[in-house]
C-alpha cells in the first residue's frame, strides 16, 4: 500500500495503455473497488482478532511510547521571569 494518493492511482493504472476511455473507466472502478474490498477485509481480520493497528503500526506506537517515559515538562511562568 502506498502512501501517497497520486502513486496509488497510477498503480490502479498500469498496464492500461492504449486502451478504449470506457474499458479504462471500467478497469478503474473495478481495480479500486476490489483494492477497498481487500481493504477493509483486512480491517475486520484485525478487529477480529482484538487488534486495532497492523503489527508494524504496534510496534512503532509501542517504541514511540517507549522514548516518551524519559520526556519531562517544565511549567513556564511568564510573571516570574523578567527580561
Amino acid at each position: 500500500m502506498t502512501p501517497n494518493l497520486l502513486e496509488s492511482f497510477n498503480h490502479v493504472l498500469k498496464y492500461s495503455y492504449a486502451m478504449s476511455i470506457s474499458a479504462l473507466v471500467q478497469l478503474t472502478f473495478y481495480r479500486c473497488n476490489s483494492y477497498w474490498v481487500k481493504q477493509r477485509r483486512e480491517a475486520n481480520d484485525y478487529i477480529q482478532c482484538g487488534k486495532i493497528w497492523p503489527l508494524i503500526i504496534q510496534i512503532e506506537l509501542t517504541m514511540s511510547r517507549d522514548r516518551s517515559r524519559d520526556h519531562t515538562a517544565m511549567l513556564f511562568n511568564s510573571e516570574q521571569h523578567v527580561f
